[in-house]
């Protein structure tokens, strides 16, 4: 039995132990109870409308903030607004024992900067992702697509460094803000635990991001366990715990924004692909548009995706090839390893793709694929070895068109080589192989796709014009056509017959493929001219056309030809006197002879028969000067202004040699129809000088009621005025402000040409930098590095447009402006690393060029973007650029090791010399860089060995042991000097160095010496061959360094066997290569 009070303490605890469990349960209940009741209300559509309105306030918040921010405070990039912070923080924390109030103030300003800040990213960044996806553009949006105007005005700036000082602004300023309201009027609305304390700037500044980080649990749970005890801050009044839950929402918003973005950023892939096939055009299209963004990552998706569809059309397999060629040269692993694919689709695209990256690496590849079971992906190999052996022929053209030119500018090539060591490009002669064979394939699309790719190569695919020929006589016409035109472009001069044979055939399409093919091989062909001319009658215009300019690109004419062409213009029918004359026209100089007879076609009876014959002597020009100018100033007069109009194009065709025609070509000025008078001043401008008795009545003209003749006119002054006379000058600032476009538009043309920078031009041009017209901002653009010079006002101007514009043209021209301003334009930098970022093809590449020319701080971000950019002339820029601007930083090495891949050899060549020029050469260049030494290129050669020589010659021993039988005695001199260096005795390199002090060239000359006297005491091995050249040589100035040589050779030789080795004397290759061959690597020109 237990006692009273026992029992009543039983009794309390079983109360309380029940009550908990009520309570427990209670909970429970509730929650499943608010569970049952969420559903409810989402079915019912509660939730759903609170979440859209949420929403909706969220995005109120971010556009208002957006507003607010480009209103106060878009002037302030993240240096500006992490200093301005700074300094406001400074000021509340200085200035709050004096008068607190003044850290409410400070407080609540850097607090709001932070805020709206964060707000304008959030913007930015939601934008930024409607770009990924396509849903926008940065310039010249497509179909379904806006522009993304935020993010091309202020991408730049609000980017992670702005997100990153807004969140120091608004921690800073919540601190500060409630420590001014604790100082103020809330100071029993905090306290500081567990002891009791004032607290400063710095409590408050934890409170902020204890509370911020949810770090009060942990503290709480260390100090309870005895750990570490902690003084901070708590709110014990409703005020302040309201402040910090706003507080914390917010940055959670900024955390979950963030947070959804990174998810956002995964999922945008998926999606844009999903979307690439779609069948709607707007939402395809705003797909394609997304792609390139993703950069290389995009490949191996999209073409997994290929394997998903059950069939693949021809627009898509045409498309898909250049958007992921659009990438740029890091995509070419990826698709090289598709070429594998068990997929049929998957294989064309990648092939086809290669192709347009024109991936030389990938030709053997691309060989073992042509025999593939598939038409499609032996279609798309053959066009793709097209391009590849077409770019490969093109390079080899511009290495032989600069041989034995001598170049000063230090970034120009030099291949100063004799025409018989061009080395053939192994590239296109692999392709041409395998084309030939697929002359044979079964499908007829195939020898289609294999005729038109050797006609690209060219003369290098001229061994294959007897396949071609057997072609000739397909069954299908369309084979037949390729065949023919391949067989022009490849230079076949040995099937002239057979296409000449081949202009009689029924079909109007193999006549004209045939008449191409006779044209492209010119004079050769001059013995099919009287086929051809028979066929100028023929009643197809598309024929006549095409015999017509093959006879003109032939340029000659028989006798018998011009006499057959002659008769046609006195035939009764007006429709074969027209078309003969016509026909004239299109074989302009060639048909001199027939110009009498043309002249005489201008009395004809018939308007088109005289205005054919006006228009066929202006194409003639000024071989027919003498018999035509007369006719021609006749025709002024003509009863019909269309034949007076074409009369006076005529003869300004002609040009000078048409200076008697001036005085009637005055008198046309003031002609009733406006085309006649516009015709006749421009006509005037063409003779330029010769038509200066014009001057007057083209002054006069330049105030016509037509704005065609004004526009004519005013730029006509300025060809005909000497360079003193200010008329033109007048005139054209009196049109600036004329109502037509055109006429405003000439006017600065006129400038551009007679005017000189000028502060009264300047004032009167640079407003229609604004103009609402494309062609006037154009000429204004081309004329500003002339006409305005580098004022800040005109670089920010050509800024707008290289920014704001929505015509790629004019953004295209203002990047080249700025360029041409040169340093005097630095401003532009960051304007110009965007264009160079995010622009068309044309934009980045005059946005690169100009960064190459002005070298602003921006110039190095601007050349890493680019040395991976799709397009092969912007990555050759970009790496020239890289030479001109000095210095290469350690974050870009990876890149241009990456670019000793690149398919350009001009990249290639670019990237090993500045490898060369780095204190450590990274181990993965080495086996690249042998590549590159075996390269048929001199200048890749010649680099890549002088990058190998710095950094690990090591690794090189037998590169430059082959190189010391290099066909370029540079490259000989290179590897001899770097043997020498670790072996002095070095029979084989000896023997080179000694070899070229014989060298007719006395340049080549001094260098050996140079490397010999480098070696030092060493030098002394090559005594007996200076001895014997010494005498021989007739440069005085390397004679005398010789004898100098010879006697101190002598003197080491005798003493070699006691005196030590000459401190120091070591070869240094690249100082004699930095001395002697300065100028002579490949390098692009920007």
């Amino acid at each position: 039995m237990k006692t009273p009070g026992v029992a009543d303490a039983s009794q309390h605890v079983a109360s309380n132990v029940l009550g908990l469990f009520h309570s427990s349960a209670f909970i429970l209940v509730s929650l499943v109870a608010i569970g049952v009741l969420a559903g409810l209300l989402f079915r019912v559509g509660v939730i759903g409308f609170a979440l859209k309105l949420f929403g909706t306030l969220v995005r109120w918040m971010i556009r208002t903030g957006f507003q607010i921010w480009e209103y106060l405070l878009s002037w302030a990039e993240w240096p500006l607004f992490l200093g301005t912070t700074l300094v406001m923080l400074g000021l509340g924390w200085v200035t709050i024992g004096l008068v607190p109030p003044f850290a409410i103030l400070f407080g609540s300003l850097t607090l709001f900067m932070g805020v709206t800040a964060c707000l304008a990213y959030m913007a930015i960044d939601l934008e930024r992702y409607d770009v990924v996806r396509g849903y926008k553009a940065l310039h010249d949006p497509g179909l379904g697509q806006a522009v993304a105007e935020k993010l091309v005005r202020y991408g730049d700036i609000l980017g992670v460094p702005l997100l990153a000082a807004a969140a120091v602004s608004a921690v800073g300023g919540f601190a500060l803000f409630n420590m001014g309201l604790y100082e103020t009027v809330g100071r029993t609305w905090y306290a500081v635990v567990p002891h009791e304390g004032v607290p400063g700037y710095f409590d408050f500044l934890a409170y902020s991001l204890i509370n911020l980080y949810q770090l009060v649990d942990v503290l709480d749970l260390a100090g309870s366990y005895n750990g570490v005890q902690i003084t901070h801050l708590r709110p014990t009044q409703w005020p302040a715990s309201t402040l910090l839950a706003a507080f914390k929402i917010f940055f959670t918003l900024i955390l979950l924004q963030q947070l959804f973005a990174s998810v956002r950023k995964g999922q945008a892939l998926a999606e844009a692909i999903a979307d690439f096939w779609s069948p709607h055009p707007s939402v395809h299209e705003r797909a394609r548009n997304s792609l390139h963004q993703h950069g290389a990552g995009v490949v191996q998706p999209l073409l997994n995706s290929l394997r998903t569809l059950t069939c693949l059309t021809k627009e898509q397999r045409d498309r898909l090839p250049q958007i992921l060629a659009d990438i740029g040269p890091a995509c070419a692993p990826t698709l090289t390893r598709y070429l594998s694919d068990p997929n049929e689709g998957v294989r064309a695209v990648a092939s086809a793709a290669l192709g347009h990256l024109s991936v030389a690496d990938a030709v053997p590849a691309l060989v073992r694929l042509a025999s593939d079971p598939s038409e499609l992906v032996r279609q798309a190999v053959v066009a793709a070895l097209g391009t590849i052996g077409e770019n490969a022929t093109r390079a080899a053209r511009q290495r032989s068109l600069s041989i034995g030119r001598r170049r000063r500018n230090w970034i120009r090539w030099k291949r100063n080589r004799p025409m018989n060591e061009t080395p053939a490009a192994p590239t296109a002669d692999l392709a041409v192989d395998t084309l030939a064979t697929a002359l044979t394939d079964n499908s007829s699309s195939v020898r289609i796709e294999a005729a038109r790719a050797l006609g690209q190569i060219g003369t290098p695919a001229a061994r294959t014009s007897g396949a071609l020929a057997t072609l000739l006589g397909d069954a299908d016409e369309t084979v037949r056509c390729g065949a023919a035109e391949a067989l022009g472009k490849v230079g076949a001069e040995d099937q002239i017959p057979a296409l000449a044979e081949l202009l009689k055939d029924s079909s109007p399409v193999i006549k004209e493929a045939a008449a191409r093919a006779l044209g492209s091989l010119k004079g050769a062909s001059s013995s099919a001219v009287p086929e051809l001319v028979a066929l100028l009658q023929d009643r197809e215009p598309s024929v006549r056309q095409a015999v017509a300019e093959a006879i003109g690109q032939i340029g000659t004419l028989s006798e018998e030809a011009t006499t057959a062409l002659v008769e046609g213009l006195t035939s009764r029918d007006t429709a074969v006197r027209a078309q003969t004359a016509e026909a004239l026209g299109a074989i302009g100089s060639a048909a001199e002879d027939a110009a009498p007879a043309l002249v005489e076609a201008l009395t004809d009876g018939n308007d088109r028969v005289r205005a054919e014959a006006a228009s066929a002597l202006g194409k003639i020009g000024e071989a027919a000067a003498d018999a035509a100018v007369p006719g021609l100033v006749r025709a002024l007069r003509d009863k019909d202004s269309w034949v007076s109009a074409l009369a006076a194009e005529a003869l300004g065709e002609i040009g000078e040699a048409a200076e008697e025609a001036v005085p009637a070509l005055v008198r046309s000025l003031r002609h009733i129809n406006p085309l006649v008078r516009a015709n006749a001043a421009e006509a005037l401008g063409k003779l330029g000088p010769a038509a200066a008795d014009a001057l007057p009545a083209l002054v006069t003209a330049a105030k016509d009621a037509d704005g065609n003749v004004r526009s004519r006119a005013v730029c006509a002054l300025s060809e005909v005025a000497p360079a003193d006379d200010p008329a033109p000058c007048r005139v054209a600032l009196d049109l600036l402000a004329d109502a037509d476009s055109l006429v405003r538009a000439a006017a600065v043309e006129a400038l551009a040409q007679h005017g000189a920078a000028d502060e009264s031009i300047a004032a009167a041009v640079l407003p229609l930098l604004e103009d609402a017209n494309d062609q006037v901002k154009f000429q204004v653009i081309r004329a500003a590095p002339k006409l305005l010079g580098p004022a800040p006002e005109v670089v920010d101007g050509l800024i707008r447009r290289l920014l704001e514009d929505d015509s790629a043209w004019i953004r295209e021209g203002a990047a080249a402006a700025l360029g041409q301003l040169g340093s005097a334009a630095v401003a532009a930098g960051p304007s110009l690393l965007r264009a160079a970022q995010t622009g068309e093809t044309a934009v980045r590449l005059q946005a690169v060029r100009a960064m190459v020319m002005i070298q602003p701080p921006e110039a190095v971000a601007a050349f890493s973007t680019a040395l991976q950019d799709a397009d092969p002339e912007i990555r050759k820029i970009a790496s020239a650029g890289w030479i001109k601007a000095g210095a290469v930083p350690d974050d870009v090495v990876p890149a241009l090791v990456d670019a000793l891949r690149d398919p350009e050899m001009q990249v290639r060549a670019n990237a090993a010399h500045l490898l060369g020029r780095l204190d450590a050469l990274p181990a993965e260049a080495v086996p690249l860089l042998i590549d590159c030494a075996a390269h048929p290129n001199d200048g890749l050669r010649m680099n890549a060995a002088v990058a190998l020589r710095e950094g690990r010659p090591e690794a090189a021993t037998e590169v430059f042991a082959h190189l010391l039988d290099d066909s370029n005695v540079r490259i000989r001199l290179i590897a001899a000097g770097a043997i020498l260096t670790r072996d002095p005795a070095d029979v084989r390199a000896a023997t080179v160095v000694t070899g070229i002090l014989s060298d007719p060239v006395a340049r080549l000359r001094a260098i050996a010496l140079e490397i010999i006297t480098s070696l030092g005491q060493e030098a002394w091995h090559f005594l007996d061959a200076l001895k014997l050249r010494v005498d021989e040589e007739d440069d005085p100035e390397i004679r005398e360094r010789m004898r100098e040589l010879v006697a101190r050779c002598e003197e080491w030789k005798a003493a070699q066997n006691t005196a030590p080795t000459e401190e120091g004397s070591t070869f240094n290759p690249l100082a004699v290569v930095a001395q002697v061959f300065s100028g002579d690597k490949d390098v692009a020109t920007p």
